[in-house]
């Protein structure tokens, strides 16, 4: 059994959504982050950051905890030998995309996020526009990837998991989808998928966000 403690949030729903598609059986624990349960000690035990999401396998002995959301990815990819290739030319496409969603556009979307959350506060947000018009940037390389194929390494893998959560807050980050049709297209196509649906509502938000 793996165990999941994570809230609804970009990072952590990559990991909901890969077990979701994995199908290993899991159990949830959620960690609701405005009670600062994720700095607490026994959970700075498990990731020293505080951060969530993290999974522990308790299928081997001892049991593996590992943090960081695309570490998370690319081990259960592993461990259930879904969504990512194991032919060198597809994995190396899925890999380097994977590291484009959780480097470039996790990280950046996430400063974006915290601005807003700030300018609606009435606080300082003086970088927000520099940080929004870096992710309209990325946001395009992956609409020209798109363009190309149906998935960001051509088939559907763990490189559109670690994207998508992000890219799906796009109205909150004050960007349109009008001007990235082919991202905005393989947006719908992953929504459609009844495992990344399941996995976005674990565990469920009452704001809809």
């Amino acid at each position: 059994m793996i165990e999941l403690y994570s809230w609804a949030t970009g990072n952590g729903r990559r990991a909901s959504i890969m077990l979701e598609e994995s199908r290993l059986a899991y159990a949830l624990h959620p960690m609701e982050l405005g009670t600062k349960r994720q700095k607490e000690p026994w959970f700075l035990a498990l990731n020293p950051y505080g951060r969530i999401p993290v999974i522990v396998d308790r299928d081997l002995d001892p049991p593996i905890v590992l943090f960081e959301s695309g570490a998370i990815l690319l081990y259960l990819a592993e461990k259930s030998g879904r969504l990512l290739s194991s032919a060198a030319a597809s994995r190396a496409a899925a890999l380097k995309w994977l590291f484009f969603g959780t480097s470039s556009i996790g990280p950046t979307a996430m400063q974006v996020h915290w601005l807003v959350r700030r300018r609606d506060k009435g606080e300082p947000h003086a970088n927000l526009e520099i940080y929004r018009a870096e992710l309209e940037t990325l946001y395009g390389i992956a609409d020209r990837r798109l363009a190309e194929a149906p998935y960001l390494a051509g088939d559907y893998s763990i490189a559109d998991i670690a994207a998508y959560p992000w890219v799906y807050r796009h109205a909150m980050q004050g960007i349109a989808m009008a001007r990235f049709p082919a991202l905005a297209a393989w947006m719908a196509r992953v929504a459609a998928r009844p495992a990344v649906q399941r996995g976005m509502n674990i565990p469920p938000r009452s704001d809809g966000l």
